[in-house]
């Protein structure tokens, strides 16, 4: 591949019938998520970059669609398309930021300091829990909670739950980091089966759109109509893989992580999850 403008040479071979499409898409997002410097995508935290990514491959595929040999190489045109696509990700993660801060601060003056509302424990605290009563009730679930859904936590976010619990950040941190390096082959089989699941749904909105052009002839439409059932049962086939995978970590690595008993991690879990389902009935 060419060491200059690597995103030439795959348009190139993608136009020469050298790859197919979803070749050539595989090896694009391969290519965005392992020289994220070439686009500047290296300010994004790692986790964030896929996220983005499958924001702006919907544009990528546009601008492929768009771009024209004028003098501009293929990858510097892809770049400033990048650039543009990052102006409004960014738009919407910091009203999706604002969001979240507005109920947080909305929990965090609804919460109840009782100590009805505390699940009292027979062993020492694993951290921590100076004052923190009286800013999260039930610091144990939170924290629990927190490391049991670590794959959605950011570093921001991390941070800002650190502090209303009490703990350093550091050690908050600490602990997500050991939580993922003990699932890392797991989020890796996440991660890939996400990507090939947008690639399926951005094809899936694709054939629809040209199945609903009128004046198409019977036989490229049969065609059309094949292809689009094949990866219609491709997404279905990907979609049953990974809802059958556990997005969360175990009760039993909460444990190990936190070097507590995993029956203290079953009780503060389920208490949480019966309080969820008492309010969820109330408000229905």
């Amino acid at each position: 591949m060419d060491t200059v403008n690597p995103m030439d040479t795959l348009l190139r071979e993608f136009r020469a019938g050298q790859l197919t499409r979803p070749e050539f898409e595989r090896k694009v997002i391969a290519h965005l998520v392992d020289n994220p410097h070439r686009f500047s995508l290296k300010l994004l935290h790692p986790e964030d970059r896929m996220d983005f990514i499958s924001f702006y491959f919907p544009r990528f595929r546009k601008a492929l669609e768009n771009y024209r040999n004028t003098g501009h190489s293929f990858d510097a045109y892809i770049h400033r398309s990048i650039q543009f696509a990052l102006r409004d990700y960014r738009k919407e993660e910091q009203l999706k930021h604002e969001e979240e801060l507005r109920l947080w601060h909305q929990s965090e003056g609804s919460s109840g300091t009782g100590e009805a509302n505390c699940l009292v424990l027979d062993m020492e605290d694993p951290y921590d829990q100076n004052d923190t009563a009286t800013r999260v009730r039930n610091p144990r679930q939170v924290l629990l909670l927190t490391l049991k859904a670590y794959r959605y936590i950011s570093p921001d976010f991390a941070q800002r739950v650190a502090r209303s619990l009490g703990i350093e950040a550091g050690k908050l941190e600490q602990w997500i980091h050991e939580i993922r390096l003990r699932r890392a082959k797991i989020d890796e089989r996440i991660d890939a089966l996400q990507a090939s699941i947008q690639l399926c749904y951005i094809k899936k909105l694709r054939y629809e759109q040209q199945l609903a052009i009128t004046g198409t002839e019977p036989l490229a439409k049969t065609k059309l109509e094949w292809r689009a059932a094949k990866n219609l049962q491709r997404l279905e086939n990907l979609s049953a893989k990974l809802e059958k995978i556990k997005k969360t970590a175990s009760n039993q690595t909460l444990a190990e992580v936190l070097q507590i008993p995993k029956g203290t991690v079953d009780a503060n879990l389920f208490a949480l999850k019966q309080r969820c389902k008492a309010q969820h009935q109330q408000w229905n």
